[in-house]
């Protein structure tokens, strides 16, 4: 993967984890690596270390507990309080990416019209260099009439119009159901390698009895997330 068409110029590590390999990789594209010292948790390293660089994208490679909301964990605590877009990848999702494939070449873009998902879209976009195909996805979650359905394809179809014209190799689709468990379900029907969905906090009692869609989808999902604030 040439990543440097879309203009990443450093990565800044927390950790001394990343392959030497992919050192090699990088290094040879021209892609500068700086570590960055520091102590306590990780999640709030992140975030202090976020802060403080300014960064295009942050990425968290997280160990998920079996049979645990990770409620008060450190993915939550990341997506509520970053303010910048963020990958997260799990190091023992029930999946794992093919050698031969990469991690944008088939992405499900989770759409609501809502600006968090117009700002995921525009994301997107800027990383058309580098996409596969991309499937948009709503999810319907009440019973609608047949003039509501017809409106909807209308909107999702809008947002594929405006992938096409950025030459993105896209398709739309409309599910029906809880909104985290039909975008997870959605990327296992289109062998995807990446979710991407925006992130718009809610009261804090709301999320804690709730529960927002966000952390659910990056909870269930078994490849990574890519969540826009």
């Amino acid at each position: 993967m040439d990543i440097k068409k879309i203009g990443l110029e450093e990565i800044i590590l927390l950790s001394e984890s990343l392959p030497q390999e992919l050192k090699e990789s990088l290094s040879e594209q021209g892609i500068n690596l700086r570590r960055v010292e520091g102590s306590g948790p990780l999640d709030s390293r992140i975030l202090e270390s976020a802060n403080r660089e300014n960064p295009s994208l942050v990425v968290a490679h997280l160990s998920r507990e079996k049979r645990k909301l990770f409620r008060d964990g450190a993915a939550r605590n990341l997506i509520k309080n970053t303010l910048f877009p963020l990958l997260l990848i799990h190091e023992n999702g029930k999946g794992t990416l093919s050698s031969t494939r990469g991690l944008f070449d088939s992405v499900i873009l989770a759409t609501n019209w809502s600006d968090s998902a117009y700002k995921t879209l525009l994301y997107v976009i800027g990383l058309k260099e580098l996409l596969g195909v991309l499937d948009i996805v709503y999810v319907l979650n009440e019973k609608p009439t047949i003039k509501d359905i017809r409106q909807l394809k209308e909107r999702v179809e809008e947002v594929r119009k405006i992938c096409l014209e950025e030459q993105i190799d896209a398709e739309s689709h409309i599910y029906a159901g809880k909104t985290a468990g039909e975008i997870v379900l959605a990327s296992k029907d289109y062998d995807a390698t990446l979710i991407a969905m925006g992130y718009q906090s809610k009261d804090i009692f709301k999320e804690i009895f709730s529960g927002s869609a966000c952390y659910q989808v990056a909870e269930g999902s078994s490849v990574p997330v890519l969540i826009i604030p």
